[in-house]
């Protein structure tokens, strides 16, 4: 099992200036990508796993930025997936929260080492810089943006 949360972010989970109006629109391109990279089994079963997360209660943190999880069966890896749009859009309805940055964290059922709750914490912490946010908010390189992500350490 990967134990650090840089461990767990790929290149190929970074889409980049993309344009998206809805919460479920983005969710669902992350889910594609994470099933063509092989990282989840069953696309439908873990998409309704992050979104009944999201029913419980929105993952949309301020910043412009929502982390949504699921954990599940299908999960055959944990992996964090970070899409960027460029247009901020309402990531629940109801609510007022825009949103630009999103990050999926996709665990396992069984997942001992409770990496998303540290990538969360870490995230959380490195996200009050500011100027780590106007980075991940303007740049248009993915290995730029693969870069920053992994200087983000999981406390262990």
């Amino acid at each position: 099992m990967k134990d650090s949360a840089s461990d767990v972010i790929r290149e190929d989970m970074i889409l980049l200036q993309t344009n998206f109006d809805t919460r479920d629109d983005a969710l669902r391109a992350l889910v594609q990508m994470a099933d063509e990279t092989g990282l989840i089994s069953e696309k439908e079963v873990f998409l309704k796993s992050v979104l009944n997360r999201e029913e419980e209660m929105p993952t949309a943190i301020g910043y412009q930025i929502a982390i949504p999880h699921g954990k599940s069966e299908v999960v055959r890896t944990p992996f964090i997936g970070f899409l960027q749009t460029k247009e901020e859009f309402i990531w629940t309805d109801g609510h007022e929260e825009q949103v630009k940055l999103v990050f999926l964290i996709g665990v396992p059922a069984e997942n001992e080492n409770n990496i998303h709750l540290k990538f969360i914490s870490q995230l959380s912490k490195k996200l009050l810089d500011e100027e780590f946010r106007i980075q991940l908010l303007e740049e248009k390189n993915q290995q730029n943006v693969f870069k920053l992500l992994r200087s983000i350490k999981a406390a262990s």
